[in-house]
C-alpha cells in the first residue's frame, strides 16, 4: 500500500533555517555598526585636530559639536596674540636683559590663519616706569626700566604695555626666552631647515663674548643646529636689524614645521623639557599644546610674515640711534598683518598720541 505523505500545516509553513536567521543577523550588523561609526569619528576628529585632510584642493576638519579647537585646549574662541621676546643675556649676567627680537604672533583659528609682525628692538615707544610716569625710549628698555626681582612678571607686563598703549595690539600671552637657551630646543627638535637667501658669516662670532666660533653660511637650503640656528638670526655684521629679523622669523618657521612633523614625534618629550628650562611664559601646558595644534592645522608654508622695519627712519634729533614709525606706513603693515583696517588706523593714531613719529 502506498505511503501517504504528510497532511500540511497551514499554521507552520516549512520555512528554511538560513532565511530565518538574515533578519538577526542583519540586527547584529546594525548595532555593530554604531560603535565602528563612532570609533572612526572620533579617529578623523584626532587626525584633523593637527592636520586637516585635503580633499579636491580644500583643507577639512571633522567639528566637534559644541567646541572648537582652541576653546579644547583653553584659549579663547577668537583671534589670539602672543608676545614672542628673545632675550640676549651674557653668561654670568644678573639682573635685567634688553630683548634683542620682539616678534607678534597672531593666530586667527577661524580664517585658519597666522601672521607673525616683527618689531625692530631699536624703536622708539613710549614706556611705563614703575612709578607711574612714562618716558620715550627704545621698546627694547621696557623690560629693564621695569624689571623687578621681586616680581618677575612686571617686566614682561611693562613690555605688553608698551606695545597696547603704542600701537593698540591687544597681547593675550607672552613667550620669553634666552636665545642661547633657545639653541637646546632646536637640538631637541633635530635642528632646523633655512634658507640662505645671500652667502654671509662672521669669523669672529662669540655668544658669550669669549669663545669664538666663526659661522659661514652658504647660499642655499641648509641644516641647522642648535648654536648654527642661534647664530644665524643672531649676527650683525655686514647686515640690517632688517635682515636679521627675517632671518630670524626663519628659525621660528623652521621650528614650527621641524615639530610638526609626524617622524619627530618621539623629540617632544625632549623638546619640552627643553622648552620648560629655557622659556618663561603665561601659557599652561594645556595652552601651549593648543597653540601648536593651532600652528600646524593651519600649516608652516601659510603662515605670513611681516615686519614694522620697513615702516621706520632713523630719529634725526635723538642723540641715540634710535628709529621711529611712520605712522601712515606702520597702519599699512599691522593692517595687512592682522587683516583688520581698524587695528592700523588705531596704531597710527596712538603713535603720533604719543609723540614718537617723525
Amino acid at each position: 500500500m502506498a505511503q501517504q505523505p504528510p497532511p500540511l500545516d497551514s499554521a507552520a509553513p516549512s520555512v528554511p533555517p538560513a532565511l530565518e536567521r538574515v533578519p538577526r543577523r542583519g540586527r547584529r550588523r546594525w548595532w555593530l555598526a554604531v560603535p565602528v561609526a563612532l570609533v572612526v569619528y572620533l579617529v578623523l576628529v584626532a587626525i584633523t585636530l593637527v592636520q586637516p585632510i585635503s580633499v579636491a584642493g580644500l583643507s577639512l576638519t571633522v567639528p566637534i559639536p559644541g567646541r572648537s579647537t582652541a576653546q579644547l585646549f583653553g584659549l579663547p574662541d577668537r583671534p589670539i596674540t602672543v608676545l614672542i621676546v628673545g632675550l640676549d643675556i651674557r653668561p654670568g649676567q644678573g639682573g635685567p636683559s634688553r630683548t634683542d627680537s620682539i616678534l607678534l604672533l597672531r593666530i586667527d583659528p577661524a580664517k585658519n590663519r597666522a601672521a607673525i609682525l616683527s618689531i625692530p628692538r631699536d624703536t622708539m615707544m613710549q614706556l611705563p616706569l614703575p612709578d607711574g610716569g612714562t618716558t620715550r625710549a627704545r621698546v627694547n628698555a621696557a623690560m629693564v626700566f621695569n624689571w623687578s626681582r621681586d616680581d618677575p612678571e612686571q617686566g614682561p607686563a611693562a613690555l605688553v604695555q608698551t606695545l597696547e598703549n603704542n600701537l593698540g595690539v591687544h597681547v593675550d600671552y607672552y613667550v620669553i626666552f634666552d636665545q642661547r637657551a633657545a639653541a637646546s630646543i632646536i637640538d631637541a627638535a633635530g635642528g632646523v631647515t633655512v634658507v640662505v637667501r645671500k652667502a654671509f658669516g662672521q669669523d669672529n662670532y662669540s655668544d658669550d663674548d669669549i669663545n669664538v666660533v666663526p659661522q659661514f653660511f652658504e647660499e642655499g637650503e641648509q641644516q641647522l643646529d642648535g648654536y648654527q640656528a642661534v647664530a644665524y638670526g643672531r649676527i650683525r655684521q655686514g647686515s640690517s636689524d632688517f635682515d636679521r629679523i627675517l632671518r630670524q622669523q626663519q628659525v621660528a618657521e623652521g621650528l614650527v614645521a621641524q615639530l610638526s612633523s609626524l617622524s619627530n614625534a618621539r623629540r617632544l618629550p625632549g623638546v619640552w623639557d627643553a622648552f620648560q628650562d629655557a622659556v618663561t611664559t603665561d601659557l599652561s601646558l594645556r595652552q601651549s599644546a593648543g597653540v601648536f595644534v593651532l600652528l600646524k592645522r593651519i600649516g608652516t608654508d601659510r603662515i605670513v610674515t611681516f615686519s614694522l622695519g620697513e615702516a621706520t627712519v632713523s630719529c634725526v634729533p635723538c642723540t641715540g640711534a634710535l628709529l621711529q614709525l611712520r605712522p601712515d606706513e606702520a597702519a599699512r603693515i599691522i593692517s595687512e598683518a592682522f587683516e583688520d583696517d581698524a587695528a592700523g588706523q588705531t596704531a597710527a593714531q596712538l603713535l603720533v598720541a604719543a609723540g614718537v613719529t617723525p
